[in-house]
């Protein structure tokens, strides 16, 4: 039996494990089923919130195996997707061949994007990319970053439909699937908001790994200084990827900034 641990800071390692994982999968034929749901809807409203025309550029942040990037690029738009997992890349670069679609596909990390804007948009729909830096500061330091890639009065779409202020102390969730399985075990403080994440993977040949990570999971008020410090206005908030009101006893928080002028 194998077995190796990734240190819990090394948030970057624990997503390209995960990721490889996914990409497997979908290689041996496993229907994403829900993490493809709703793709085009995503997008018009997207392109709505965002007031893009056809032939503006638009960045997909932790754009996966491109089924977001490559529905803007059906919609005319001027497509870059990135992303740190070579594994998915890999499929959406096939995938946009197989469909004839022009995306520029990026591998590379958030926290230091290998990117020039500027962009007239971005979006990012997998998850709230707010909780997933270890701190404060290193969360700021990207915001900031993507900030800089939006051209003035560019727009901003990202958040979670299962988004919660708070999270439990603790729980336990697992997935498997055929030659493999994974457990991920949470804990979370109350008072600093930093949640850790042991992910134990048992694959082929009872061979297991093991990875730790450390996220903030910052609140909406702590959000939202942020977005001011980083010269991010609020033009909306939604529960979801969807043009009704938000309610704020609802689950699910999406936002939709500008860059001021």
């Amino acid at each position: 039996m194998h077995a190796y641990t990734i240190d819990h800071t090394d948030n970057s390692a624990w997503y390209r494990q995960m990721a490889a994982g996914w990409a497997r999968r979908m290689i041996k034929g496993e229907t994403p089923g829900e993490w493809a749901n709703n793709t085009e809807s995503d997008v018009l409203f997207a392109i709505s919130q965002l007031d893009l025309l056809p032939g503006d550029r638009v960045l997909d942040l932790g754009c996966g195996w491109g089924r977001h990037s490559l529905m803007f690029a059906a919609y005319g738009l001027r497509v870059t997707g990135l992303d740190l997992s070579r594994d998915l890349l890999a499929l959406a670069r096939y995938n946009a061949r197989r469909h004839n679609l022009a995306v520029n596909w990026v591998e590379g990390d958030l926290a230091h994007p290998p990117l020039r804007g500027p962009f007239g948009a971005i979006a990012q729909f997998c998850g709230n990319f707010m909780t997933w830096f270890p701190d404060p500061d290193t969360t700021f330091e990207v915001l900031w970053n993507l900030s800089g890639l939006l051209r003035p009065g560019g727009r901003m779409l990202f958040g979670d439909e299962e988004w919660c202020s708070d999270l439990p102390s603790r729980a336990q969730t697992w997935d498997e699937w055929p030659g493999g399985a994974a457990i991920y075990r949470h804990r979370y403080d109350h008072h600093t908001r930093i949640s850790e994440t042991q992910t134990v993977v048992f694959g082929p040949g009872h061979a297991r790994q093991e990875f730790r990570r450390q996220t903030w999971w910052p609140s909406s008020y702590q959000m939202e200084s942020l977005f001011a410090q980083a010269g991010l206005m609020v033009c909306a908030r939604y529960n979801n990827f969807v043009d009704y009101s938000y309610d704020l006893e609802a689950e699910g928080l999406v936002y939709v900034l500008a860059r001021e002028d």
